[in-house]
């Protein structure tokens, strides 16, 4: 089986969630373990499993397209890990202005935000390295690139 740490920015293109998966399928969540060239990924410092759609083996191959798509998406912790965003602003109990501008998405209790998505607003390409600050925090625009996205917060990239 072959195990990588994603990076916090890799969206799940070729992923699914494995949670899902062993659900639908009616099968062990562990099952993958003793697959014959198994691929799997998660983000640092998380336990949620996804599998890659090329090693899911061929009689669970319709099971696969009932599986919800994960294309633009990355796990909300990992986006919040990658642009130093509160999770509290994932929440839409707690009234943020962020919430509405990003695209959620919940499947088994796991929520995910639309990454790529958030990139086409902002009108930077997926390989740039964005943060989300209050406005008030960043240097100088010369010094600091950055896209204002609401009355208080920046985006800043590099």
């Amino acid at each position: 089986m072959k195990s990588i740490i994603l990076p916090p920015n890799e969206f799940l293109d070729h992923y699914i969630l494995n949670t899902e998966f062993h659900r639908l399928a009616g099968i062990s969540k562990n099952a993958y373990k003793f697959w014959k060239n198994a691929e799997i990924g998660r983000y640092q410092g998380t336990r949620v499993v996804f599998l890659h759609k090329n090693s899911i083996l061929k009689k669970h191959q319709e099971i696969l397209k009932k599986c919800t798509s994960l294309n633009g998406f990355v796990l909300a912790s990992a986006f919040c890990s990658f642009t130093t965003l509160a999770p509290s602003h994932l929440v839409k109990n707690n009234h943020s202005s962020i919430y509405k501008l990003l695209e959620l998405k919940e499947i088994c209790g796991i929520k995910f935000v639309n990454l790529k998505k958030f990139y086409d607003f902002l009108g930077l390409s997926y390989n740039q390295h964005i943060y989300i600050e209050k406005c008030h925090f960043f240097s100088p625009t010369p010094f600091e690139k950055r896209i204002k996205i609401t009355e208080s917060m920046c985006v800043g990239y590099y």
